[in-house]
């Protein structure tokens, strides 16, 4: 039987108004097939539906192509067009072959109008062939991201049997590309003029929040996908004064439906969560083993919420929302020659600069509460007395 230690963070912490005035209950009709928000901060899970289902992304594989391009090349690169990139299916910004354009614009078409010709033509150029782009892509993936259940077979996200990913992975592609400048700016064009041989036009963003379609003011950037084997996807980032999130809805039957869940998605991730974070030297213990924090542990937990831990022998701390669903997970390494005296479980509020545990400012806090119910203990006593010496 699996032994786990598990511990109770009280996090005293006030809401904020604006949380009180949009209260949002958690949403129970999600059309999606897979569904999930995660905080792109904290990396904690804040709703999820088949999060780690597999499934086909279709084009939001894009994210991961447009990340690891701007990682591994130059925005000024000159791309010339290959016959094979001219020649790609599906959604295309008209490439034609022989002609140059820089990478910044080709990842423009990419992500704005969805180019499958500039995937095609971004993977050649970045990777020296789709075949090595993919391969080198999925390793980055794996070995960078920390993805565990995504595999690509091209940049662009049409069919193929072994293109897979979850929207848990697609969530944390997506979080650490929003932390590249570069890929921000990109995620956020409405639209652009576009001048190239094949087509001088003006493109719109396909995401509807993006571009204006949807008004949902607090959005800061998104991608779009179809196929007919993936159905609609979406991949959706939005901030407040509070908390940066991503949503990814994947497999719904209609733009209607997708977009019907992302934005009650967004509605609960933005207004029912707060920071918090459990402190550096917090110390857990578990069969005779000791186990600190060589740095703070941010995590993201419903407003009023209750966050349990469960320690494993293995040393891997698992932090549960008051539903159980995992939330966020961290591995512990244990202390060796540390005495066992104590356990220690606690949380602070980021916004509020409280701490319980080993600063004694948060324990201060605790004592009013603890002289008070004295006070009135005492004062009970009292009243009982004087009622005996009447009698």
């Amino acid at each position: 039987m699996k032994k786990v230690i598990v511990l109770i963070l009280f996090c005293f912490i006030t809401p904020s108004v604006s949380a009180q005035q949009n209260a949002v209950e958690k949403p129970g009709n999600v059309y999606s097939d897979s569904a999930i928000i995660i905080d792109s901060k904290t990396g904690s899970i804040l709703y999820s539906k088949n999060g780690t289902k597999r499934m086909n992304p279709a084009s939001i594989t894009k994210i991961a192509t447009a990340i690891y391009a701007i990682q591994h090349s130059n925005l000024g690169d000159k791309v010339k067009i290959s016959g094979k990139a001219s020649r790609t299916e599906g959604s295309t910004v008209y490439l034609a072959a022989g002609e140059t354009l820089t990478m910044e614009q080709l990842l423009q078409g990419l992500m704005v109008n969805s180019g499958n010709d500039a995937a095609v033509a971004i993977a050649e150029h970045t990777g020296g062939s789709v075949k090595q782009f993919v391969d080198k892509l999925n390793l980055f993936l794996k070995e960078e991201v920390g993805v565990r259940d995504t595999h690509f077979e091209n940049p662009h996200g049409l069919y193929g049997e072994n293109h897979y990913t979850t929207a848990y992975d697609m969530a944390k592609i997506t979080s650490y590309a929003l932390q590249n400048t570069q890929f921000r700016e990109l995620f956020d064009i409405d639209s652009l003029d576009w001048k190239a041989e094949g087509w001088n036009t003006t493109l719109y963003n396909h995401h509807k929040m993006v571009k204006g379609e949807i008004p949902y003011p607090e959005v800061t950037g998104g991608k779009n996908g179809f196929i007919d084997e993936s159905r609609h996807t979406l991949v959706t980032s939005a901030e407040n004064d509070k908390l940066s999130i991503v949503v990814v809805t994947m497999k719904a039957q209609s733009k209607k439906a997708i977009y019907s869940d992302t934005k009650k998605l967004l509605d609960y991730g933005l207004n029912q969560f707060e920071r918090n974070y459990i402190p550096k030297e917090t110390v857990f213990q578990l069969d005779g083993t000791s186990y600190d924090l060589k740095k703070d542990i941010p995590f993201t937990q419903p407003v009023n919420g209750k966050i349990t831990q469960e320690l494993a022998p293995s040393g891997k701390l698992i932090l549960y929302n008051q539903d159980h669903e995992e939330m966020l997970s961290t591995n512990l390494t244990p202390v060796k020659g540390k005495p066992v005296t104590h356990t220690e479980a606690v949380a602070s509020s980021e916004h509020k600069g409280l701490l319980f545990g080993k600063d004694w400012s948060g324990q201060l806090l605790f004592y009013p509460f603890i002289i008070y119910m004295t006070l009135l203990f005492i004062a009970g006593l009292s009243v009982l007395r004087m009622g005996s010496f009447n009698k």
